[in-house]
C-alpha cells in the first residue's frame, strides 16, 4: 500500500486533470483494472517462480541474455521516477514552509531516504509501515472534507469529462498507471517474502483495488470542488486549503501528501537494486558492483540509483516531464515480462503447474497477449507525448546495451535457475 499510494496520486492527479478534465475520475476508476491486466503476467510468474529480482530473472532466463539486459536498461530509466517522488514531496513541503527551492528540498529528501536504506530493508520497512498509517489517515481527511463539497453534476458533465478528446483520455490512463500499478514490485522481493508463491498474486490484486477506491474518491474531491482551470496541473493542496479548516489542512499535508510521496520513495529504494544485484551475480554486470554491506545492502548499486534520481533534480527537470518519461519506460518494461510468460508457457508449462493460481499454459499465453495489447496502447500514447530528442536518447541507450551485450557480455552464459521450486521452500 505504501508503494502504491504515493507520488502518483499526489503529483499526477493535477496533471491528469489538465489532460482530461473531470474525466480524471473515470480514469482512476478504469486504471486499476488496466493495471491488473498489465501486471498480471508478473503475478503469474511471481506465483510460479517467486525469486529476488523477479522480472529481470524471468526475462534473462526465459528470453535470453540480451532481452534481459534490455529489461535492465528500462528498469534503470523508469527509476528516474525517484526524482518524481522526491520532487512531489518537495512541492507539498513548500506549501508549509514557503520560500524554499523545490528542487533543493527534493535533493535533501532523496538523500535522507538513500541513507535510511543503507541501514537495511527491515529498518526501511518499519519506517514505511509508520508512514503508511499516517498517509491513509491524511487521505481519509481529504476525502471526508472535499467529497461532500464536490459538485457531482459538474464532475460528470459530458463537457467536462473529456474536454480534450478521447486520445487525451487514453494518455491519461497511461499516465495514471504509474499511480495504480505499484504492486508489481512485490515480485522483486519474492526471494525474501514469506510464502511468496501464495501471497504475491493476492497482494498485487487486493492492494491495487483497495487503493483504487481511495483514488476515485480523491479524484472526485480534486476535480469537483474548484473549476478545472484552477486545479489543472496543480497539487491537491489547492482543494485542501479550500475545504479543510486550520489544523486539518496541515495534518493532510504532513500525513497524506508528505507521507504518501515519502513512502513511495522509501519503498522504491528498498527494492530497486534487486534486478541489478542478480545481474551482477550472473556476471552480466561487474560483480564488484553487487558487493553488499553487513546489513545485506548493495551499497554501490543503491548509490547508482541515488544518482539516477539526483541528476534530473540537479538539472531542474519539471515533474510533468519526469512522470511521462518514467511511466513510458515502466510500461515498456512490462512488455518484456509479457513476452517471458508467453515463451515460458510454450516451453515449460510444468513450471506454471507449481503456481498457487493453477494457470494452464494456454491461459498463460492469453493473459500475456491481452496484457501486451493493453501495454502497447498505453505506452505508445505516452511516447507520442515525448519529444523526438527524448525518443532518440532512449534509442541510443538501446544501441549501447546491444553493443555491450555483444562485446563485454558476449561469452557470459546465464544459468537457467528457474527450475528451482521456490514455492516449496520452508523459509
Amino acid at each position: 500500500v505504501g508503494q502504491i499510494i504515493g507520488a502518483g496520486i499526489m503529483s499526477s492527479t493535477g496533471v491528469a486533470i489538465g489532460m482530461t478534465g473531470t474525466g480524471v475520475v473515470l480514469a482512476y476508476l478504469v486504471s486499476p483494472f488496466l493495471s491488473i491486466i498489465s501486471i498480471f503476467p508478473i503475478a503469474v510468474l511471481g506465483a510460479s517462480v517467486p525469486t529476488t529480482g523477479g522480472p529481470y530473472r524471468y526475462c534473462s532466463r526465459i528470453l535470453g541474455k540480451t532481452p534481459g539486459m534490455i529489461y535492465l536498461l528500462l528498469h534503470i530509466t523508469m527509476n528516474v521516477g525517484l526524482a518524481q517522488y522526491a520532487l512531489s514531496f518537495a512541492s507539498y513541503f513548500v506549501s508549509l514552509v514557503t520560500g524554499l527551492n523545490q528542487h533543493l528540498v527534493a535533493i535533501v529528501v532523496l538523500t535522507f531516504f538513500f541513507l535510511t536504506n543503507l541501514v537495511g530493508t527491515k529498518s526501511a520497512a518499519l519506517l514505511n509501515k509508520i508512514m503508511s498509517v499516517l498517509l491513509i489517515g491524511g487521505l481519509l481527511l481529504f476525502i471526508a472534507f472535499s467529497v461532500p463539497k464536490a459538485h457531482l453534476d459538474y464532475v460528470f458533465s459530458t463537457s467536462n469529462l473529456f474536454n480534450h478528446g478521447a486520445f487525451a483520455f487514453v494518455s491519461t490512463l497511461a499516465l495514471l498507471s504509474s499511480a495504480t500499478s505499484g504492486a508489481q514490485v512485490i515480485a522483486e522481493l519474492g526471494g525474501e517474502a514469506k510464502d511468496a508463491g501464495r501471497m504475491i498474486p493476492r497482494v498485487m490484486v487486493l492492494s491495487t483495488f483497495l487503493v483504487g477506491v481511495f483514488y476515485v474518491l480523491i479524484a472526485i474531491g480534486a476535480a469537483g470542488v474548484l473549476p478545472i482551470e484552477e486545479v489543472a496541473n496543480q497539487p491537491l493542496t489547492l482543494v485542501a486549503r479550500e475545504t479543510m479548516p486550520g489544523i486539518t489542512f496541515y495534518l493532510f499535508v504532513i500525513g497524506a501528501a508528505l507521507g504518501a510521496t515519502a513512502t513511495t520513495l522509501n519503498a522504491t529504494l528498498s527494492w530497486v537494486t534487486k534486478p541489478l544485484l542478480v545481474a551482477c551475480d550472473d556476471g552480466v554486470l561487474p560483480r564488484s558492483l553487487g558487493t553488499v554491506s553487513k546489513q545485506g545492502v548493495p551499497v554501490k548499486l543503491l548509490t547508482l540509483f541515488y544518482l539516477v534520481g539526483l541528476i534530473p533534480l540537479a538539472l531542474g527537470f519539471d515533474i510533468a516531464f519526469i512522470t511521462k518519461f518514467t511511466t513510458a519506460n515502466s510500461l515498456l518494461s512490462k512488455l518484456c515480462v509479457c513476452a517471458a510468460l508467453f515463451v515460458l508457457a510454450g516451453k515449460s508449462g510444468d513450471v506454471l503447474k507449481r503456481s498457487s493460481m493453477k494457470i494452464s499454459p494456454a491461459q498463460a499465453r492469453v493473459i500475456a497477449v491481452i496484457a501486451a495489447v493493453v501495454l502497447c496502447v498505453l505506452s505508445s500514447s505516452l511516447l507520442l507525448n515525448l519529444s523526438v530528442s527524448v525518443i532518440a536518447f532512449l534509442a541510443a541507450l538501446v544501441v549501447i546495451v546491444l553493443i555491450y551485450a555483444n562485446t563485454y557480455a558476449k561469452k557470459i552464459v546465464i544459468e537457467n535457475d528457474l527450475d528451482v521450486d521456490y514455492t516449496s521452500s520452508s523459509k
